[in-house]
């Protein structure tokens, strides 16, 4: 099951023509989980997509916003993993599923590109994700290339 979450407009996710299976969840800027949580669907899913406009090197207020409600999965207390503060996680659902963030957005700089990956690969490491797959795509008509990217 792959769990997607994007901050396109309806209009615009509906143009992109994404393949899903049955089980996927798609949560879209006013959408909500089925059940309203978020925490679990990631704690139990194989695949986590965030479709993000690329703002200051970071993820749009939207994603953040569906990052931070997945920290539910975390107890309050932190742990030091690979040199870095990092949430501990509750589930035993730890390397089970890999990360994959897609930024888009025209003029992203060298050094925004840089944040962005700096920034995906920490939140791969505090969701304990097996891996992180990290790709830019410079305009919205481009993001049709995630069908490929997707597993």
């Amino acid at each position: 099951m792959k769990v997607i979450v994007h901050d396109l407009g309806q209009a615009s996710w509906q143009k992109l023509g994404m393949r899903f299976h049955e089980r996927d969840i798609v949560i879209g800027n006013g959408m909500e989980c089925a059940g309203g949580d978020i925490g679990k669907a990631v704690g139990s899913c194989r695949q986590l997509v965030l479709i993000s406009r690329c703002v200051y090197g970071g993820f749009s207020p939207f994603i953040q916003e569906v990052l931070e409600k997945c920290r539910n999965v975390f107890v309050p207390s932190m742990e030091l993993r690979h040199g870095q503060t990092h949430y501990v996680v509750k589930n035993q659902n730890k390397n089970l599923f890999g990360l994959v963030c897609c930024f888009y957005g025209e003029d992203i700089t060298p050094g925004e590109e840089q944040l962005a990956r700096i920034q995906s690969v920490s939140d791969g490491i505090s969701l304990q994700a097996r891996g992180v797959k990290i790709v830019f795509y410079d305009t919205q008509d481009k993001l049709r290339q995630l069908n490929s990217v997707l597993v």
